[in-house]
């Protein structure tokens, strides 16, 4: 019934709908409060009718304060005691996830509205926001942990192209943003207190308590970035409150240069940090940041290389006001036999067809360096091309990620072309 309620809303407000919005208003309160534990799932990470109610209750919430404010307006006050009521009693557990990120989502849209977004404005109630709402469910668990050691691709995915439009990070950090673009200054001044707390306790004992430094970065990076970032830039304009350069020079650097000692979430940390920011990071930083970055291909964690390929990828696409390469081709030709060599071995490392295909990423940046290096890859064509053909094969047999061969076709392509244009 939630489910139809929502769907017969979409398009347009039904009139027996607005006749009776104050009826259903109390019916979506009940069961928002609602109860019983004949509806308990056993496992801690399947959500139940009752999580899926709510989070419906709140969906359809979301699309009338969105939609039809004019209407819904006076009826909207009394959810948000309850939202707020759920997010700061609920549990940890995975099956709750979906309920907490469309109760985020629920709030994030009434932050956009003036009346109601006055009531966060002063630093104390930020301050129970952030410490109640916000932490709590940007927090690295068990299960994030579980997720990057044994399914490795799922997490780059969900962490990159907002398939986690549902998971608690992204609509807590949705939140707080909505928040930062009401009230800057404030906001800023709070969480950074919060950034400076999760650094002292990492300082205390880095072993242990890494994940501090985990969440110092991820809230770090959430009220520095202002506006939507693109695929081609990432992040275009920063919070003018906040040093993007010097945060990263006195806390992530060291994780990057270190070899050992560091944990592999840490050192993606610092690698995504560089991706999100690589427009605002100049010229001049990215010829020392580069190597350093270049490096990351070569670890053993699937996380770690897989990101660096990325941020790779990304930094060889950038391109100043003027439209000059921000790393120009002559600096990255004489790496590339190396670096091609490398990520070939990368995606052949096993040999079953899925496995090959599995990281299109990888497959990304092979493509990225021989576009960027045009027809400097002639000298290796034989070995490029025998790779490439190889691949072939190996896919041929069960072809299973569309995303991955058409990075392979493209750098198949490129290969071709520019190999044609130095003949002639």
């Amino acid at each position: 019934m939630i489910k139809l309620f929502y769907d017969l809303s979409s398009h347009d407000l039904p009139p027996m709908f607005e006749e009776n919005l104050g009826a259903i208003a109390t019916l979506f309160l009940k069961y928002l409060m609602y109860d019983n534990k004949l509806l308990h799932t056993d496992d801690d990470s399947e959500s139940g009718v009752l999580e899926f109610v709510k989070a419906g209750t709140f969906e359809a919430l979301t699309l009338y304060v969105q939609k039809y404010l004019d209407v819904f307006g006076s009826l909207v006050e009394q959810f948000i005691g309850s939202s707020w009521n759920l997010l700061t009693t609920i549990g940890q557990e995975t099956k709750y996830d979906i309920l907490v990120s469309k109760a985020l989502q629920f709030l994030t849209s009434i932050a956009k509205i003036s009346e109601h977004a006055a009531a966060f404005q002063n630093e104390g109630t930020l301050g129970q926001v952030t410490e109640k709402v916000i932490l709590p469910n940007i927090t690295l668990r068990e299960s994030d942990v579980e997720m990057f050691e044994d399914e490795p691709i799922e997490f780059i995915r969900r962490d990159l192209e907002g398939s986690d439009s549902d998971t608690r990070r992204r609509a807590a950090t949705d939140f707080l943003r909505q928040l930062l673009q009401n009230f800057e200054d404030l906001v800023t001044t709070v969480v950074l207190r919060y950034v400076e707390h999760y650094l002292a306790d990492y300082a205390k004992s880095p072993s242990d308590n890494w994940k501090s430094k985990d969440t110092a970065v991820y809230l770090y990076s959430s009220i520095a970035a202002k506006g939507v970032a693109t695929a081609s830039h990432g992040v275009t304009t920063i919070n003018s409150h906040v040093n993007i350069t010097e945060f990263f020079q006195k806390n992530i650097a060291s994780d990057l240069v270190a070899e050992t000692g560091v944990q592999p979430i840490l050192k993606v940390d610092a690698i995504k940090y560089l991706y999100s920011f690589r427009s605002i990071i100049t010229k001049d930083q990215w010829r020392e940041i580069m190597p350093l970055l270049v490096k990351h291909l070569a670890s053993s964690d699937y996380v770690v290389y897989t990101y660096a390929a990325i941020a790779v990828e990304r930094v060889f696409v950038l391109t100043d006001a003027s439209g000059a390469q921000i790393v120009p081709a002559s600096d990255i030709t004489p790496l590339a036999g190396q670096l091609l060599e490398h990520l070939f071995q990368l995606v052949q490392k096993e040999s079953s067809a899925p496995k090959v295909q599995e990281n299109e990423f990888i497959m990304k940046c092979i493509m990225r360096v021989l576009v960027v290096i045009k027809d400097a890859a002639v000298p290796q064509t034989e070995s490029i091309l025998n790779h490439l053909i190889r691949i072939t094969e190996i896919i041929s047999s069960n072809p299973s990620n569309p995303r991955f061969y058409y990075y392979h076709f493209e750098a198949l392509g490129a290969l071709i072309r520019y190999d044609i244009m130095h003949h002639n």
